[in-house]
C-alpha cells in the first residue's frame, strides 16, 4: 500500500501540493465511505431493519458532501493552472 504521506511536503513545487494529495486522499476516502454505508443500508433494508438502513443512508450522504468538498479543492487546483498557463 502507498502512503501518501510521503509524497505530501512543501518543497519546489509549493504548498498547493501538498493540499492536492491532502484533498485527494479525502477523496478516496469519502467515496469508500459512502460504498460501505450505501452497501449496508441495503443489506439492513433487506433484513427489514428500517432505522439502521436510515442512519446507513445518512451516513452515505454524509460521505458525499465530504466527496464534493474535497473535489472543490482539487477543482479550484486546476483552475489555478489553466488561469496561469493561459496569462503565459
Amino acid at each position: 500500500m502507498v502512503n501518501l504521506d510521503d509524497y505530501i511536503d512543501d518543497g519546489e513545487e509549493g504548498p498547493d501540493v501538498a493540499a492536492d494529495f491532502a484533498a485527494l486522499k479525502g477523496c478516496l476516502k469519502a467515496l469508500a465511505d459512502a460504498i460501505a454505508s450505501t452497501n449496508l443500508a441495503v443489506i439492513n433494508g433487506a433484513q427489514g431493519d428500517v432505522q439502521a438502513a436510515t442512519q446507513r443512508v445518512q451516513a452515505s450522504i454524509a460521505a458525499l458532501k465530504r466527496f464534493h468538498d474535497a473535489m472543490k479543492v482539487l477543482e479550484a487546483g486546476t483552475e489555478d493552472e489553466e488561469a496561469a498557463e493561459e496569462e503565459e
